[in-house]
């Protein structure tokens, strides 16, 4: 599962770096100030790969969470408020004695 999750990480992170490597290119040549609508279209690809790659990255690790079955932190809360209980009603307890 975190192979998947390495793999769509790195996978965007190069189709960005790929982008960004051609707008570069673009500019040393010369060519970005003649096609500026050209290098607006691959900044906005490069926008949204990095916002599919976000969305892919955040479920991969939802379902790894969720396979390996980690607490999330409303059940951790949920089971610090029952510990406060017993241990409210084990004071009680033991004062009454």
């Amino acid at each position: 599962m975190l192979g998947a999750i390495r793999r769509a990480v790195l996978a965007g992170i190069g189709a960005g770096v790929l982008a960004r490597e051609k707008v570069e290119e673009l500019v040393k040549k010369g060519e970005a100030a003649e096609r500026p609508r050209l290098v607006k279209d691959l900044l906005a690809k490069v926008e949204e790969e990095s916002k599919r790659l976000e969305e892919r990255t955040d479920e991969a690790i939802r379902r790894a969470i969720e396979k390996l079955q980690v607490p999330t932190k409303a059940d951790l809360e949920t089971l610090s408020a029952k510990l406060d209980q017993l241990a409210k009603r084990l004071d009680r307890l033991e004062k009454a004695k």
